[in-house]
């Protein structure tokens, strides 16, 4: 065990638990006027539960995760269906199972398991790839990504594509294809835009609210007191940090609660008023750094299994932060997708940590390298 830890990544822990607290510190300033304690005691629990999980999960062997890949996804599956049919519904959207005080959200787990399936699924197929190896995974996932959808969540849906697309783009396809691939998706972006525009029968994929995000997206100005309020305030937010910050709790959108949406979506916007630029370049930085560190673990890997992993723990956190902080700044259509570390969240949180103990195990068994 000691030559394990030898290779122990020490700011695979440090960042995380570093980026919580101080998610749980900017949690408290945002919500501590409206008498709600209770949600800093639930991140906090989530946190001390985050962190018994990656310390478990650094020390399982990885490569086992193989053997229970099956029932990974099988359960995965069995819980978004339960969400279907008896899941707690919140915001006009179904997405939690209720267990007494406890709210799990199973599209949050799904995350961790698409990277875990389709590492285990590809690491042996890497330059030899083909098309029925993508058709199968398409077919397996189709079922998920529908009830995710259902629920709606279309933020989860997104992070797992990209996750998707970014693995695919690193199996060393023939340039065929490629081709055929980056056809596939410029066909897919198409009807993605039918959609949005509500084109026949292409405008039901999509649902109102989701087609009025991306509509105030390319036009902000649009309805600044309807549907592009939240994103309007959130800037302004942003903007009234200035160069050092406000202070936590010393915001006036934030404190004066014209911020929608403060400890979830919009929590970077807090975050920047309270922190100003230079705390948001340093949070960014902080980030930046944190998936410098996951894909160079998956450079050394001891195999493609370790290497694919990383490979999408890459895909979901930089696709996170991209679109959350994005959102917050009027560059990306609001998606509901969380900040990690910082948004409130246990699902989330547990998650996040899961999935960087699952990094770590890869970290400390990678092979020597001899120069």
């Amino acid at each position: 065990m000691r030559k394990y830890f030898a290779n122990f990544d020490l700011w695979l822990y440090v960042i995380p638990i570093l980026l919580s607290l101080v998610g749980i510190a900017v949690i408290y300033s945002l919500v501590y006027t409206k008498d709600a304690d209770n949600l800093v005691v639930k991140q906090a629990i989530s946190l001390l539960l985050g962190i018994a999980v990656m310390v478990f999960l650094t020390i399982y062997d990885y490569r086992h995760i193989r053997n229970i890949i099956w029932p990974l996804y099988i359960t995965s599956v069995i819980l978004l269906l339960v969400v279907d049919l008896f899941g707690h519904t919140a915001g006009g959207a179904t997405r939690w199972l209720s267990l007494g005080p406890i709210q799990i959200q199973p599209s949050e787990i799904l995350k961790v398991t698409s990277i875990l399936f389709w590492a285990s699924y590809f690491s042996n197929k890497i330059g030899e790839i083909h098309w029925k190896d993508i058709i199968f995974l398409i077919v397996f996932f189709s079922i998920p990504l529908y009830l995710v959808l259902k629920q709606p969540d279309l933020g989860t849906a997104l992070v797992i594509i990209f996750m998707m697309i970014l693995t695919l783009f690193w199996l060393k396809f023939s340039k065929r294809q490629y081709f055929i691939l980056v056809t596939f998706l410029m066909s897919a972006l198409v009807v993605f835009s039918l959609a949005v525009k509500n084109v026949s029968f292409f405008g039901k994929m999509l649902k109102s609210y989701q087609r009025d995000r991306i509509e105030v997206f390319l036009n902000p100005e649009k309805d600044v007191l309807g549907r592009g309020y939240n994103v309007k305030q959130a800037i302004i937010a942003v903007g009234s940090g200035g160069l050092a910050g406000r202070g936590l709790g010393q915001g006036s959108q934030s404190q004066l609660q014209f911020l929608p949406k403060a400890q979830t979506d919009f929590i970077f916007s807090g975050f920047a008023e309270a922190f100003g630029f230079v705390g948001s370049l340093l949070l960014i930085a902080i980030y930046f750094y944190l998936l410098v560190r996951i894909i160079k673990i998956g450079i050394i890997a001891k195999d493609n299994f370790g290497l694919l992993i990383a490979v999408g723990a890459l895909g979901m956190f930089f696709f996170q932060v991209f679109e959350n902080i994005g959102m917050n700044i009027g560059l990306m259509p609001v998606t509901g997708i969380p900040l990690p570390f910082l948004s409130s969240g246990g699902s989330s949180l547990v998650v996040s940590f899961a999935t960087l103990g699952i990094i770590q195990s890869v970290a400390i068994r990678h092979k020597k390298i001899i120069f």
